[in-house]
């Protein structure tokens, strides 16, 4: 019995954690320092040791907004991916549609209301024990993790690039020094399964030891594909393997490595479609009814438009031609049955040939998507070390790190069953496919190396410092292959398929001190200045740029992917933070704080080394080669502490922010006849087109009321207020343009999110070290607008969880349910063009593609520890 209750007191400890934290507005620091000690948690008073300024602190006593995920909390919640994070923590939401797609390619993370634009100019950074890792999607590689931070705010001063909103940090749980392990296996509705191994163990006593881990899950998706019977669309799977060493040779020097790979196997993504045009099937041929004023033929996507607006004809000045065209605003509605969700999979030898093809592409046969969905490999190590310097106070650091992911992913953009369409290309054309679909193969590599050295100063008294260099080199390759033209026309495959490489190296010096002015009053001064080096390159094309360009740059002719142009961005991005005891258990804190953002997609290159077609096009919607970096200017102030002899742990703050040269993402679908045959082709970049003011407040408790209940409440509200904003996409249609949109939230984020749980435990009447738990949770997330016009929305989402087990020794056994009310709202919304075989429809937004989420999941999970 003794053991359960300590395992009740660390859930307890892990909820005390997330409570506090997710509401704890205080300026961010940094992320937790790589293996610091997660054991912290696990005493009898409560405490929860955080290391969000690399050195450990109470977490009450951080004036950090921290939202802490214990090991425990991480099984209690059932955590495995980015997603159900996001959904257990209020104000941060995530978006995994993109170009046509919703998939674990791209998930777009929006903390405290800050959206990026793009996939590469990420807000919200991710680590692994304090090292940058490539994507969002490697918090679901780490088995069974010590703790995952979640660091709001801007955490430029110790971290550097990509902390602009905040950041995530997942820290590994380090070797024990006995011999164990432990093993878990799960299985429910929809095929879903999971099994986690863990073993670790001293190799030489007290001197190297190790924790190795394996998993492999999958489930099969929760919707039928109305287009290929017989398929799910939402499969997923993943596997993962880490291996984790310390070495601690002496008293003072402990050095620590991780390495991690992990696979993921996905097929066809879970999206619909919902449009505000009609498109039929006429024996064969094509037609759109708004085109050609007649309803003849069967129908293959409805029209779900209940509006009509007027737009701008290229959506860049209010003096442009206005266009009637039918829309969807308000809230997004349900999909149309047996419509939607609707993709044409077929996988055949004509798609085998294709793929199979590796001209023009980053990926190798091992690597590369051999049908529709996704693949993605993925490797991550680092090496930290930490060195005492005798009993001076000083610690040395060294913390390397080196990513490595690619994934190739193959979907079928137009999203709508177009089988009965006819292709009147086959017929001149030997080996093209004789129907209608619009498959494209997107691909991506991201591989980068980082290194910080650190020195910090503490002896226990009022004075704590630390100063400090780090270097960081990234680069990352891409290629958008057109498999429509290579079916429909046969056509061969552009050297354009390959885009331009993406380099940027960041230097940059950080210092902190903290100073307990009198006894209770502590000021904390920190900065970092960072000057990174971003390198445009030319695309798979090349470039011949002229000596007289308007853009002012090199002139010159340079070969593919060749390196044409340079630029340094210098900046010093600074912080403070005052905080003051009122009593030992109550604590205030303001703080100030200014950050800077700069892309590794700063530069718009691609359409440089394009056809004229894409030249134009990119002209059209006012891209510049050269941005400038986004700034911040942030201010905070915030409560913690604990009543009632610890009964009530409560946190309250406020944060207002000022966003200026904010990134928004512009893009364009054309067909583009400048070179022949004519293809549809992308074209998007990034602008500094908009200021946005934000605020918000977040309120978090744990209440204890009796032995055997806990509750947790955490709430939050982040809102934002556009002050100037620009995107020719988004007036075209609606005709909102420049002041229109003042006023208004940004997209992607719910101003309102909040999590409700409720726990009950106790023992087990007359049976031995055995005990039982009923835990259930309520996880809220208001409506998302899709873009800055804030003319339609997906609604508020509300997802039940609960879990019903028992321990007995080191043996659990649980029934659970994941979304139990089975909640079918949007989780991601966004814009994109209808494409047809006259692309007639292309040139403004006319459906929005919707993120469909898990549905209910129940099943049986056991755990064995040995």
């Amino acid at each position: 019995m003794k053991k359960y209750l300590t395992m009740t007191k660390r859930v307890n400890c892990s909820l005390a954690a997330i409570a506090v934290a997710t509401t704890s507005l205080a300026l961010p620091s940094g992320a937790a320092l790589a293996q610091e000690t997660e054991s912290a948690a696990d005493d009898n008073s409560g405490v929860i040791v955080v290391t969000a300024r690399k050195r450990e602190e109470d977490l009450l006593k951080t004036p950090i907004a921290i939202t802490a995920f214990t090991a425990d909390a991480i099984e209690a919640k059932g955590i495995t991916s980015i997603n159900d994070l996001v959904e257990n923590t209020p104000g941060i939401n995530v978006s995994n549609v993109s170009s046509g797609r919703n998939d674990r390619s791209f998930q777009q993370i929006s903390l405290r209301g800050f959206t990026p634009s793009t996939a590469t100019s990420t807000l919200t950074a991710t680590f692994i024990n304090g090292v940058p890792v490539s994507s969002a999607t490697a918090v679901n590689a780490v088995v069974d993790p010590a703790r995952i931070e979640i660091l709001k705010g801007p955490q430029s001063a110790y971290f550097g690039r990509n902390t602009f909103a905040g950041a995530v940090n997942v820290v590994t749980r380090a070797p024990a020094d006995t011999f164990g392990g432990s093993i878990k296996a799960s299985g429910g509705s929809r095929s879903s399964y999971d099994l986690a191994l863990s073993l670790e163990g001293p190799i030489i006593e007290d001197v190297l030891s190790f924790r190795a881990t394996g998993r492999a899950w999958g489930t099969d998706g929760s919707y039928d594909n109305a287009a290929n019977p017989g398929q799910t669309l939402g499969d997923r799977q993943t596997r993962t393997g880490t291996l984790q060493l310390e070495f601690t040779p002496t008293d003072s020097l402990k050095i620590s490595g991780f390495g991690l790979y992990s696979e993921d196997k996905d097929g066809p993504s879970a999206q619909g479609l919902l449009s505000a045009y009609e498109v039929r099937s006429n024996n064969g041929a094509l037609n759109i009814p708004f085109n050609s004023g007649n309803s003849a033929g069967n129908i293959l996507i409805p029209s779900l438009s209940n509006c009509n607006l007027v737009g701008l004809a290229a959506g860049i000045a209010a003096t442009e031609a206005a266009v009637t065209r039918p829309y969807i605003c308000g809230a997004a509605p349900a999909l149309p049955s047996g419509f939607s969700p609707a993709q044409n999979t077929t996988e055949d030898s004509l798609l085998a040939g294709i793929l199979n093809n590796y001209d023009q592409r980053i990926t190798s046969p091992s690597t590369g998507v051999q049908g529709y969905g996704l693949v993605r490999r993925y490797y991550h190590l680092n090496l930290t070390m930490d060195y005492e310097v005798g009993d001076t106070g000083i610690t040395l650091s060294s913390l390397t790190g080196y990513n490595n992911e690619i994934y190739s992913q193959l979907a079928d953009l137009d999203n709508f069953d177009s089988d009965s369409i006819v292709n009147g290309a086959a017929a001149f054309i030997p080996g093209a496919r004789t129907t209608y679909s619009f498959p494209f193969l997107v691909e991506r590599a991201n591989r980068d190396f980082s290194q910080e050295l650190r020195a910090s100063y503490d002896d226990g008294g009022a004075l704590q410092a630390m100063i400090g260099v780090s270097y960081l080199n990234a680069r990352t390759e891409n290629d958008l292959v057109s498999v429509f033209a290579e079916e429909q026309f046969r056509a061969p495959r552009s050297t354009g398929s390959l885009g331009p490489p993406g380099k940027a190296i960041t230097k940059s010096i950080f210092a902190s001190a903290s100073y307990e002015v009198i006894e209770g009053l502590k000021i904390s001064a920190e900065g970092r200045y960072q000057q990174d080096k971003i390198f445009a390159f030319a695309g798979g094309r090349g470039l011949t740029i002229s000596p007289t360009n308007l853009f002012g740059l090199p002139g010159g002719t340079f070969g593919p992917r060749e390196q044409f142009f340079s630029k340094k961005y210098n900046n010093f991005q600074p912080r403070v933070i005052v905080n003051y005891d009122i009593t030992p258990d109550l604590m205030i804190y303001a703080s100030w704080a200014k950050a800077a953002n700069v892309s590794i997609s700063s530069f718009n290159t691609s359409f440089l080394s394009g056809s004229a077609g894409e030249v134009a096009a990119a002209a059209s919607i006012g891209l510049q080669v050269v941005t400038e970096p986004e700034k911040l200017t942030n201010y905070e102030a915030g409560l913690k502490g604990s009543f009632l002899d610890g009964a009530v742990r409560a946190s309250f703050a406020v944060y207002k922010a000022d966003w200026t040269n904010q990134y928004n993402n512009r893009s364009t679908v054309f067909n583009d006849t400048s070179v022949n045959p004519p293809v549809p082709s992308i074209i998007s970049g990034v602008a500094n087109s908009g200021d946005v003011n934000l605020w918000g407040a977040e309120l978090d408790m744990l209440i204890n009321p009796v032995e055997g209940v806990t509750i947790t409440a955490a709430g939050s509200i982040n809102d934002s207020s556009v002050q100037t904003f620009s995107d020719p996409s988004i007036s075209r249609v609606t005709g909102i343009i420049d002041g229109g949109f003042n006023g208004n939230q940004l997209p992607l984020t719910s101003k309102y999110s909040g999590t409700l749980g409720v726990e009950f435990y106790g023992d087990i009447e007359n049976w031995e070290d055995a005990g039982w738990y009923i835990r259930t949770n309520l996880n809220y997330k208001s409506k998302q607008f899709v873009d800055a016009a804030n003319l339609t929305w997906i609604k508020g989402r509300s997802v039940v969880n609960g879990r019903i087990g028992f321990t007995k020794g080191d043996l659990s056994l649980e029934v659970f349910a994941n979304n139990l009310l089975n909640n079918k709202q949007y989780t991601s919304i966004a814009q994109n063009v209808i494409l047809t075989p006259d692309f007639s429809l292309t040139g403004a937004n006319g459906y929005l593609n919707v993120g469909l989420p898990e549905k209910r999941t129940i099943g049986i999970k056991a755990g064995l520890k040995f």
